[in-house]
């Protein structure tokens, strides 16, 4: 496959060759980008030789592109900035999984999270600017981890150690979800610019790698957040009942905010809480107010969409005789919070919520 690289953040010899390096794998304490993004499959096996073999030191070894590959998919499933210390044992399970594979503390695989996205002063350059590289080019990253899948099950490492977290195998391109919410956000660039700020103070990168940092570490988020979202409402319309659980990723159901995200703080904005799973018609109502959800999940509709239903054709049939008068919301999901229905019963909605 031929790799796009994001030439002009790169800068001079961070694609040179590592010095203590075999073909087989890395050996070495010196790192490259090339040692992520080109990343063979007998390296890959060797790496993962190494980890196999590894046993509890009080000084933790170096982290192979393996293992960073890896810590770079949990991006998809996690937020590592929610985790520290004392609440490191409420992460994902997926986290604990690969801390045990790689004989690491959950806390060393949190830390390398964050020296990959550039929130940890001492990142080495080459982990932040593969991050950069992810969000330069998204496809590039399920071949790098059908890579590192398939050699860890060439040595031996079954799903029960190593499952597929991100179901990428064999999948040869990565569509992030609700990046729709994002393009039509006036608020992004301010959004990015103090994000990207941030980065520049501790990494000293320039303004255009900072920037794009920022902007991915965003739209993982979304796409994290969406895809939180379509779990608490089991894949289905919380409006209408549809579920398309058999044709995912055609776009025919939504996971968008409550609570706009162009209003939100960084914590409402990762909240699944505030969002809800609608089929494409019902969001669209949602977003722009004809109907909205009290504090007892009952559905309410505008006036002028109850006028519509009596006059327009076929409105009725998705306002009336489909729309359910009570969010569902699946007995294993949570309950979107109370300040968000009540910030679009205020803000959003084109009416008067009727008791």
């Amino acid at each position: 496959m031929a790799i796009r690289r994001f030439s002009s953040a790169l800068g001079t010899g961070l694609t040179a060759s590592c010095d203590h390096r075999t073909t087989a794998g890395y050996v070495g304490s010196v790192r490259s980008l090339s040692d992520y993004l080109d990343l063979t499959v007998e390296q890959a096996r060797s790496q993962w030789g190494q980890i196999l073999r590894r046993q509890p030191r009080p000084r933790q070894e170096l982290f192979t592109p393996v293992e960073a590959i890896l810590c770079y998919g949990l991006f998809f499933v996690m937020d590592p900035h929610r985790y520290g210390g004392g609440s490191m044992h409420r992460a994902p399970k997926i986290l604990h999984d690969l801390a045990g594979l790689f004989v690491r503390p959950p806390g060393s695989i949190n830390n390398k999270m964050m020296n990959l996205d550039g929130s940890r002063k001492n990142a080495g350059a080459h982990e932040w600017r593969f991050f950069i590289e992810m969000a330069a080019d998204p496809d590039q990253f399920p071949h790098l981890y059908n890579r590192v899948l398939r050699s860890a099950r060439d040595m031996g490492v079954d799903e029960d150690r190593l499952p597929d977290f991100l179901a990428l195998e064999n999948v040869t391109s990565f569509d992030l979800l609700g990046q729709e919410e994002l393009a039509r956000q006036e608020s992004l660039d301010a959004v990015l610019e103090v994000k990207a700020a941030k980065r520049r103070l501790r990494l000293l990168a320039d303004e255009e790698e900072t920037t794009r940092i920022a902007e991915h570490e965003i739209r993982i988020g979304q796409h994290r957040f969406a895809g939180q979202v379509l779990e608490n409402f089991a894949h289905s319309c919380g409006f209408c009942g549809f579920a398309p659980r058999s044709l995912p990723g055609n776009k025919l159901l939504v996971a968008s905010h409550i609570k706009p995200w162009a209003a939100c703080d960084d914590k409402e904005r990762l909240d699944f809480r505030n969002g809800v799973a609608a089929c494409p018609t019902h969001d669209a109502a949602f977003d722009t107010g004809l109907i909205t959800v009290n504090g007892g999940l009952r559905v309410h509709r505008a006036l002028k969409l109850e006028a519509s239903s009596r006059d327009d054709p076929g409105v009725d049939q998705y306002f009336g005789q489909v729309l359910k008068p009570k969010l569902v919301v699946p007995k294993q999901g949570e309950r979107p919070g109370n300040s968000y229905l009540e910030w679009h019963q205020e803000h959003v909605f084109q009416g008067v919520v009727r008791v």
